[in-house]
């Protein structure tokens, strides 16, 4: 048994390796997967495939990794997860989280200049202090506004700005209202609405008729898998 399971690790590696060294993303994961299926807990294809899904956009998934990772590290010994995971959650816009996490990667390697940058800079957001780098805010060509025309493009508002419509407060005073259960809970719930694209034009409260009736894109056509920074939810 103890044979056939150090066997299963070695070829666990073989398709870690054959993984980082594929360009395909499609790929990559496989042969990522293909190592996980041999050897659950292999740190670095837990990593690997949690940076691959990252850049993917699929968040959730990713943390999911580096909880693996981190649960068998007493979540806190493991730098790669600590680092990627803190990366992820400022992603989400969680920032919060994301300086907990960050602060214990440089609590095992306080010299490191790059973790101690992040720290630094997620301190400042979350006291309000940093500069948020500006998601690309819907400005939709004019030619896009012609009556008639179809607006077909998936720019979503960010998870916050959705977030703080269903608590009925400013997209400024969020971070005075949130904690760490139900809401956080609340933004995988819309993450996972967009992921889905049950949150799309067509179940926004300016779709009216197949039209949109914002005054940005007033009389405009809209496709059902479309959307723009202007949703919100029926």
């Amino acid at each position: 048994m103890r044979i056939m399971k150090e066997t299963n690790s070695e070829i666990a590696i073989m398709w870690v390796e054959k993984g980082l060294n594929e360009k395909d993303s499609e790929k990559k994961l496989h042969y990522l997967d293909m190592a996980l299926e041999l050897d659950s807990n292999n740190p670095v294809a837990l990593n690997n495939k949690g940076m691959l899904l990252h850049k993917m956009g699929k968040f959730h998934e990713a943390i999911e990794c580096y909880d693996r990772i981190l649960k068998q590290y007493n979540m806190s010994r493991y730098i790669p997860a600590l680092y990627n995971k803190s990366l992820t959650l400022k992603k989400m816009e969680l920032f919060e989280a994301a300086l907990t996490f960050m602060n214990r990667a440089l609590k095992q390697q306080p010299d490191n200049e790059k973790i101690k940058k992040h720290v630094e800079n997620l301190t400042l957001i979350v006291e309000g202090r940093g500069e948020i780098r500006p998601r690309r805010e819907a400005q939709i060509p004019k030619e896009k506004l012609a009556v008639n025309k179809v607006y077909t493009q998936w720019e979503p508002p960010a998870v916050s700005t959705l977030l703080a419509y269903e608590m009925k407060c400013s997209h400024k005073d969020i971070k005075y209202y949130k904690g760490f259960g139900e809401d956080l809970v609340k933004e995988k719930i819309i993450q996972d609405k967009l992921n889905q694209r049950i949150y799309c034009c067509g179940t926004c409260r300016f779709h009216k008729n197949d039209l949109c009736q914002h005054k940005d894109t007033k009389s405009m056509l809209i496709s059902s898998s479309a959307i723009c920074r202007n949703f919100r939810p029926e």
